[in-house]
């Protein structure tokens, strides 16, 4: 998932003099890495009016590789995720969501007999400003769970013990609908993730590549000129 910014040298330099012939790789490699980091700010502000209240990392989620007067092409792509396709592919293509690292955690520890396609944020969760689970109940749940990657961060009886009033998870294997729920100190019940075995299925909505191809259209030309003009005056 990436959009290249590319121009033809033949089509660049048709109609420049000599001297513009000259410089015009140097321009062009300029004004194309200059229009490919101005596509990625634009697309911080893109985020936000297709998402609702995106996080700054998804907000910030590209990046731009800059163009060369060996090679005239700039690239504007989602930072790389190590271990896994990016999670901005579905939102520009559409299709099944893979599943998140939360999901994959539940997949592999929680002790549930059914099939767990997708965790959702339930009624007793504790959500932050963006309506994700906050950070916090998510590594009280996942260490109450045994399902932290680092084992040693996952609670024990002993430290269970020493802090009664904790609220304790679990995932009930039948009487309750399926999800991660949490009795406090005081024995009250609360479900914080609900499961189902459905995939989620997003329409494509991202749009970025177009988004990209508008800004290349857009401001590459002036771009151009001016580093053309800058790059002329220098030369003389």
């Amino acid at each position: 998932m990436h959009s290249t910014m590319t121009i033809d040298h033949r089509d660049l330099t048709r109609g420049l003099t000599h001297l513009q012939k000259q410089q015009a790789p140097y321009a062009a490699a300029r004004a194309l890495t200059d229009t490919a980091w101005g596509a990625v700010r634009g697309l911080e502000g893109h985020m936000r009016d297709v998402f609702d209240q995106p996080t700054r990392f998804t907000q910030k989620a590209f990046r731009a590789i800059g163009a060369t007067k060996t090679n005239l092409e700039a690239t504007v792509e989602p930072k790389s995720m190590q271990g896994s396709r990016h999670y901005l592919f579905t939102q520009e293509d559409g299709g099944p969501r893979p599943k998140t690292g939360i999901e994959k955690l539940l997949t592999q520890h929680a002790a549930f007999d059914g099939v767990l396609q997708a965790a959702v944020p339930a009624d007793d969760a504790r959500l932050n400003k963006f309506g994700n689970l906050s950070p916090a109940q998510i590594q009280r749940m996942l260490s109450g769970l045994g399902a932290q990657r680092d084992g040693s961060q996952n609670t024990t009886r002993r430290s269970r013990a020493r802090t009664p009033a904790r609220d304790t998870f679990f995932v009930p294997r039948h009487g309750l609908a399926p999800g991660v729920y949490a009795r406090d100190g005081r024995g009250r019940l609360k479900i914080i993730m609900a499961f189902t075995d459905v995939v989620p299925v997003y329409s494509p909505r991202l749009g970025y590549q177009e988004f990209v191809e508008r800004v290349m259209e857009d401001e590459f030309p002036g771009a151009f000129w001016r580093w053309l003009d800058r790059a002329m005056r220098s030369a003389r």
